[in-house]
């Protein structure tokens, strides 16, 4: 019962993350917006689907009420579409009618994957199609100051890599490289919320950290991606 009111927290906390995100786009307090949203990925990296896991060995979606995974996905699509997309707009990465029409594909493209696009067995350890999460691509546009044009070129690739029907472990929980992958990760967030609070753009050591990091991650999922396929 205590995992199941755990798992209902996180998923409020969620909801008010993305109210607080979006008040602070209004204001373009871009440290506040991505702060927010940074906060809400932490929140979602304790996976409701583990929390409320009955026992050990039970697969990851196995114990948990239709009702409660389909408001974590909810919770996650506002955090990491569509508030993410709104502060793109907002900012001005995406600009004009060309910049509407491809924030549309995106979210459009997001939610067909969350739709008909999910695994045949779900699984915490692997994702069918790379997750499109718009909170860290903003991020990284604000970071490096990006003009429009490198905006709709990033989004457009995660949006092919999104639909693409390819496996992608999640580097985290798959057990392998597990270690190094978890030091990468707590670097990039220490990084992460340095740079929120000196302000944004990230200087060049941040630059320098978000470029290896990305790199690191993208070459450990397709190395293990190919392990495993």
């Amino acid at each position: 019962m205590r995992r199941a009111t755990l798992a209902h927290l996180l998923l409020a906390g969620g909801v008010l993350c993305a109210l607080f995100s979006v008040l602070a786009v209004f204001d373009q307090a871009w440290e506040y917006a991505y702060g927010w949203l940074g906060l809400a990925l932490l929140l979602q990296a304790v996976d409701p689907a583990l929390v409320v896991r009955a026992e050990p060995g039970v697969a990851a979606f196995a114990s948990i009420p239709a009702t409660d995974s389909r408001a974590a996905s909810a919770v996650a699509f506002l955090n990491t579409v569509f508030v993410p997309i709104i502060a793109m707009l907002h900012a001005g990465f995406l600009d004009g009618i060309g910049g509407i029409a491809v924030a549309s594909v995106a979210l459009l493209a997001a939610l067909y994957r969350l739709t008909f696009h999910a695994p045949a067995a779900p699984s915490a350890t692997e994702f069918l199609g790379l997750p499109a999460i718009w909170s860290v691509v903003g991020f990284y546009l604000h970071a490096f100051d990006a003009t429009p044009l490198v905006a709709v070129a990033a989004i457009g690739l995660g949006i092919v890599l999104g639909l693409v029907p390819y496996r992608w472990p999640h580097p985290l929980w798959s057990g392998r490289w597990s270690l190094p992958t978890r030091f990468v990760t707590a670097v990039w967030v220490i990084t992460a919320a340095v740079t929120l609070w000196n302000g944004l753009p990230a200087s060049a050591t941040a630059k320098g950290v978000f470029l290896v990091t990305a790199f690191y991650g993208m070459a450990l999922a397709v190395l293990m991606a190919r392990e495993n396929g």
